[in-house]
């Protein structure tokens, strides 16, 4: 099983830097889409996110995906995205994808402004058990079926109807309006937060009843991952009287609204321009 670790430090004024160090491959895209939303919506929000590829052995399409796909997000927000220290590998396979030219690419990561050398630096491995990750990781979950949802769209087994190219549109919008910027979302008392939470489950919920076929079931699999948040409340309560409900930490509560994004994201993308349709390619050494 592959293994990514990642790190991030602050660079110049507004620029955040992603170091990543492993291997980026269908494994551990998922645990790449989380570290590259986290920089993106991390608060302050940067400016510039720089992600550091220095330490990063192989990536193939799955990780270069994930790398498109950050930078379309970026642009989204009027945010910059560059890559740095590429290796050979990298660049051969940026080269073979003919998506070279679609990133700012650096010759290195700028020096952190923290002075902290990447020894120094707090690094944060991404354990990727064969298991099914635990029911309250809901962003992981989510991260993951975005994933086979590209890996469809790249082989051509994702196939949307016009009528489920509408609902899915209509869905990307309202979960945009339920669930705010993280900046946003984190100035909200933890009962608006939660309100906005349910409304977001509520829905995916309503979209799955009303389409069948591939929507169906990637909006079914999306409510199960969301389904911890029915679980939480706001309100102080003994045991006894609280029906098993558990008050949610502040990271958890970012890292439910971080999901509802990248589902927004997916459904967004899946109905405007398409997921980055790359076709798997070999192991290149």
């Amino acid at each position: 099983m592959s293994e990514l670790s990642f790190h991030r430090l602050a660079g110049p004024p507004g620029t955040c830097v992603l170091a990543l160090a492993g291997e980026a491959d269908s494994d551990t895209a998922p645990a790449l889409a989380i570290a590259l939303d986290t920089a993106l919506c991390g608060s302050p929000t940067p400016e510039t996110l720089i992600v550091d590829c220095s330490g990063l052995r192989f990536c193939e399409c799955a990780g270069l995906n994930e790398l498109l796909r950050a930078r379309h997000t970026a642009a989204g927000a009027g945010a910059g995205f560059a890559l740095a220290g590429l290796s050979p590998q990298v660049t051969r396979l940026l080269d073979l994808t003919g998506t070279r030219a679609v990133f700012d690419v650096l010759a290195k990561a700028p020096p952190s402004a923290t002075g902290k050398s990447r020894a120094q630096a707090r690094t944060t491995g991404i354990p990727l058990p064969s298991t099914a990750p635990a029911a309250t990781d809901i962003s992981v979950q989510v991260a993951e079926l975005a994933a086979e949802a590209e890996r469809q769209t790249a082989t051509g087994r994702w196939d949307l109807s016009t009528a489920s190219t509408a609902l899915a549109r209509e869905t990307a919008a309202r979960l945009a309006a339920s669930v705010g910027p993280l900046d946003t979302q984190e100035a909200l008392p933890g009962i608006e937060r939660l309100e906005r939470l349910r409304e977001a489950l509520a829905v995916v919920a309503i979209g799955t009843a009303h389409t069948h076929g591939q929507l169906a079931w990637f909006l079914a699999r999306a409510s199960l991952a969301l389904t911890p948040v029915l679980r939480w409340r706001a309100l102080t309560a003994d045991r006894e009287h609280a029906f098993g409900t558990v008050v949610p930490t502040p990271q958890e509560f970012t890292d439910a609204e971080n999901a509802v994004r990248h589902l927004q994201s997916v459904l967004a993308r899946a109905t405007t321009h398409g997921f980055a349709t790359l076709q798997p390619v070999r192991r290149i050494l």
